[in-house]
């Protein structure tokens, strides 16, 4: 669910280096048109216009559409273009920059591109056009509370019901009494929640007592159209029952909407465990699944190393799948990969996924791990996505840089998705 925007935020132009000065302003007015931060919308606009002459450097004319999308709790500039795909590597944000190398100086607005924006994202579509998706979120002020929760009221616990955007105020303040420093990153800000909330990225159900005040709450969000995470339950005097019948409310929320399976690793106090299979860990936290509808079967990629690891996973939770050897790296395997960074400082955790395939993925993963290293982070994740053949075939690259599987997500991606681990650091 997006607000809507005016028409002249959505363009196709041809890519013309004269033209990169409107471009940068159309999006960092449309930016500001949407609420973002002048700073941020600055920042966003840049990012745009750097792509926009690279763009037009290389294939000049070609077509070049900007989409421009509100997203209440982030702004986002999708944009289709004929960039070369030997040239994505200079997103990483751990690209080096030889100023004697004139091919990386007209790559450098590439580099910072990445740099400029919270997420950026790269997908190839079927006509060879690379979709690049430039996000920037919001800020939130932090909020000053009380880690007192308010005194019940006669009149007992009413049942779960959807969290309208009050009450994922009083949810996310919630979520950070029982769970402090450990919160989940949706409910760090009131303003964060509910923004997430009214983009249809997160969703809710709350119980209140007599006079309305929030006693507990549940969240969950999709990370596929077949799966959906479990943040909490959260009750304000930890109370099994209520957390329970919370849990029991998004399962009957989610029957019918296609979803096939939920897990949890951010649980609160009371979470029904026994009523959940335990089938691996994420660091100190197990991971807690439960198949809530008939998963209809699909294939997953593998390779020597994420074949026996599946097989366990699959036989554990009776899960159909076929596994098919993934191909062998074609002679025409591009020579450098490109990776995605999801950092959280706060649970000092960098998460990695690949975008595109390459020769020096090994190296570039422990590039990655020793830039964020340097940075203070410490938990490293890298995820694999087992429905896209080439991933199904990087396990050996990855336990060359320390990587080890340990959850699977099913349904996760376009297929399963396989969860790795860092377990060493290099000397």
């Amino acid at each position: 669910m997006t607000r809507a925007l005016p028409a002249a935020l959505a363009r196709i132009l041809p890519a013309d280096t004269a033209q990169s000065a409107t471009v940068e302003t159309t999006v960092e007015e449309a930016a500001l048109a949407a609420g973002l931060g002048a700073a941020a919308a600055a920042r966003l606009g840049q990012a745009v216009e750097e792509v926009y002459v690279f763009v037009a450097l290389r294939a000049p004319g070609s077509s070049f559409g900007i989409e421009v999308r509100d997203r209440h709790w982030r702004v986002e500039a999708r944009l289709r273009c004929r960039l070369p795909t030997e040239a994505l590597h200079w997103f990483n944000v751990t690209q080096p920059i030889d100023v004697a190398d004139a091919a990386a100086l007209d790559a450098l607005g590439l580099l910072l591109a990445s740099r400029l924006v919270d997420r950026l994202a790269v997908a190839l579509d079927a006509d060879g056009s690379v979709v690049l998706t430039l996000e920037q979120v919001r800020s939130y002020p932090m909020p000053a509370e009380s880690a007192v929760a308010p005194a019940p009221v006669p009149g007992g616990r009413l049942a779960p019901g959807p969290a309208d955007g009050p009450a994922m105020a009083g949810l996310a303040a919630l979520f950070r009494r029982r769970f402090g420093i450990a919160v989940p990153r949706p409910f760090v800000a009131d303003g964060l929640a509910c923004d997430m909330a009214a983009a249809g990225d997160l969703s809710a159900l709350v119980q209140r007592d007599g006079s309305g005040a929030i006693r507990g709450g549940i969240a969950w969000h999709l990370r596929s159209d077949r799966l959906a995470e479990l943040f909490g339950p959260v009750t304000a005097d930890d109370d099994p029952e209520a957390a329970a019948a919370l849990v029991e409310g998004v399962l009957t929320a989610l029957d019918g909407t296609g979803v096939t399976m939920v897990f949890a690793e951010e649980r609160g106090p009371g979470f029904p465990v026994a009523e959940f299979d335990c089938l691996g860990r994420l660091g100190a936290r197990p991971l807690h699944f439960r198949v809530v509808a008939e998963d209809g079967g699909a294939l997953s990629w593998v390779d020597s190393v994420s074949r026996p690891f599946l097989s366990v996973f699959y036989e554990a939770l009776a899960l159909d799948r076929g596994m098919r050897d993934a191909p062998p790296a074609a002679d025409s395997r591009p020579a450098q990969a490109l990776l995605a960074a999801e950092i959280d400082r706060v649970a000092s955790r960098v998460t990695l996924r690949p975008l595109v395939d390459g020769a020096d993925l090994p190296d570039l993963v422990a590039r990655h791990v020793d830039r964020f290293a340097d940075e203070g982070l410490d938990d490293f994740r890298f995820e694999t996505d087992h429905g896209v053949p080439w991933q199904g075939r990087i396990g050996p690259d990855l336990m060359q840089a320390g990587f080890f599987p340990r959850v699977v997500l099913p349904r996760g991606g376009v297929g399963d998705v396989v969860v790795w681990e860092r377990d060493w650091l290099p000397d």
